[in-house]
């Protein structure tokens, strides 16, 4: 193991989540806010003085090393841990995030908005995992400085591809190992071209899309350019957090839910499709797009998931009439359009991962309830910035299954799993169906640890969930209206470490547990 190169970009991460937190130092002084603006330059620079210390032991070590091997040169054939492989990659990727989220976690201790580091810490990952999940009550949430609240939803924007692309850009050769871990999801196209060059056009789509989406809620949403910059981060991430308790039903305006509707649904796809339509122009794009298998499932199954629950609210809403929005009011689902409008919202919500609200689905009936969460843990496209399973893997897991049933009535048949008209690879199908399993002894571990603290089925199953798939709101106890703030601090830390778990999609973290894996 390089552990010079390790210790030297996790000390690079600190340094650049420091440097960030420059920016809502900024917003506090813009907003006469100077007390969190003067707390937000402290936490910079104790957040820069272990990433420093990281640098220069890195540093350090590899001019020690580079001593070692001048003297001896017949020794460097026998030194394996002087060059950056996948295992680096995968170990910076994985420790990244948990330095990441304690460096996040600096600026809430430092302007008092939380008490307790546990808190800060969830927060913080909930943040940079793009989960959404809070341990804010209501009143902290609305009572919120406006650089506390820039920085909450910031950390959404850098975790869904920014960090990755900075670190990728400045560090192109322990970037690329960090670049195949970080982009989720089995097809990677852009993984046939050089990653350099695929980074910075991934990263020009992704600040092209955000640049869009802010000027379209400002100017045709008709909100406060603070809001359409906050919930711009949150819609291009995936990710949920709002500066007002009741999220976006705060607003209670169309032309707003139809813009963040529109770019969650967007962001849910194959950023690599987007690369296309960039590099080659729309024709080929279109061809891409109706093409995939999973673009069209994805499709298909928001289209249906939405009218299958308008249908289900209007004909309740006939009988009761009734149901709670984000804002604890009541709304009447007698109207079908305004089934149609909260069912399209809420399902992209869920389907995407991000975590945002006009209405508190938790109030639906059962078959709702169950649906969104369903929609959840299947998730957006691989390549996105969404959550969740990944429509991809839960189709290869399906075909895989289904190729078992075949071969279980004709033995001798030759079955292989294919995507697009395309064979998959055993190591492929291995590895997802690998991936599947994990997914589920996570979640039924998960589930039972959180009932050992005296948490009820629903709330413990449907957090584990919400935080597994990076959903943000659950069901129960942390349905849309409530918050993580009751779980035991164990409970959280936990809870936050299976937002990095599914951020990472389970094996980046998972490798760094296993003994052999940090041997020399």
């Amino acid at each position: 193991m390089n552990f010079q190169a390790v210790h030297r970009l996790l000390g690079f991460v600190i340094l650049i989540v420091a440097g960030f937190l420059l920016v809502p130092a900024a917003v506090g002084w813009i907003y006469n806010e100077t007390a969190e603006a003067w707390a937000f330059v402290m936490a910079a620079l104790a957040t820069a003085v272990p990433g420093a210390l990281l640098v220069l032991r890195g540093r350090a070590e590899r001019l020690k090393l580079a001593a070692a091997v001048a003297a001896d040169p017949a020794s460097a054939s026998k030194v394996d841990n002087t060059r950056f492989y996948r295992r680096e990659g995968l170990a910076v990727v994985g420790l990244s995030w948990l330095v990441a989220g304690l460096a996040g976690a600096v600026p809430y201790l430092f302007t008092n908005t939380f008490d307790s580091w546990v808190n800060a810490f969830f927060e913080s990952v909930s943040g940079f995992t793009t989960t959404g999940s809070t341990v804010m009550s209501a009143g902290q949430i609305d009572g919120m400085s406006h650089a506390v609240a820039f920085w909450r939803s910031f950390t959404h924007w850098l975790g869904g591809f920014g960090i990755v692309m900075v670190f990728v850009v400045l560090f192109p050769t322990g970037g690329r190992s960090l670049f195949r871990s970080e982009v989720p999801g089995v097809n990677r196209e852009a993984a046939h071209q050089r990653v350099h060059d695929s980074a910075l056009m991934l990263l020009r789509i992704y600040v092209g899309i955000s640049v869009i989406e802010c000027a379209l809620l400002y100017f045709v949403g008709g909100i406060g350019l603070f809001d359409s910059v906050l919930h711009m981060f949150g819609t291009i991430a995936t990710g949920g957090f709002s500066n007002h308790s009741a999220s976006v039903g705060y607003f209670d305006s169309v032309p707003v839910e139809v813009i963040l509707t529109t770019f969650m649904f967007l962001c849910g796809f194959n950023f690599a499709l987007y690369d296309k339509l960039l590099r080659v122009g729309p024709r080929p794009f279109w061809r891409s797009l109706l093409g995939s298998s999973e673009a069209l499932a994805y499709m298909g199954i928001a289209l249906g998931a939405t009218l299958l629950i308008a249908t289900v609210l209007w004909l309740d809403g006939g009988s009761n009439g009734v149901a709670q929005d984000a804002t604890s009011n009541l709304r009447d689902y007698r109207s079908f359009w305004q089934a149609v409008r909260d069912s399209s919202f809420t399902v992209v919500c869920m389907q995407t991962s991000t975590g945002y609200g006009t209405a508190d689905f938790d109030a639906w009936p059962q078959f709702c309830r169950v649906l969104c969460m369903g929609l959840a843990v299947i998730g957006a496209c691989a390549g996105s910035t969404g959550g969740g399973i990944k429509m991809v893997r839960i189709m290869i897991v399906a075909k895989a299954a289904l190729g078992g049933v075949r071969r279980f009535v004709r033995p001798r048949a030759v079955q292989s799993v294919r995507m697009d008209g395309e064979a998959l690879g055993e190591p492929v199908v291995a590895s997802v169906t690998g991936y599947f399993a994990l997914w589920v002894f996570v979640f039924m571990g998960g589930t039972l640890f959180l009932t050992a603290f005296g948490t009820d089925l629903e709330t413990a199953g449907s957090a584990v969930l919400a935080t597994l798939n990076n959903i943000g709101p659950g069901l129960h106890l942390v349905g849309g209206t409530q918050n993580y703030d009751h779980f035991h601090d164990l409970v959280k830390v936990v809870l936050s470490l299976f937002m990095i778990l599914g951020r990472l999609e389970f094996y980046a973290l998972v490798a760094l547990c296993v003994p052999g894996f940090w041997r020399r």
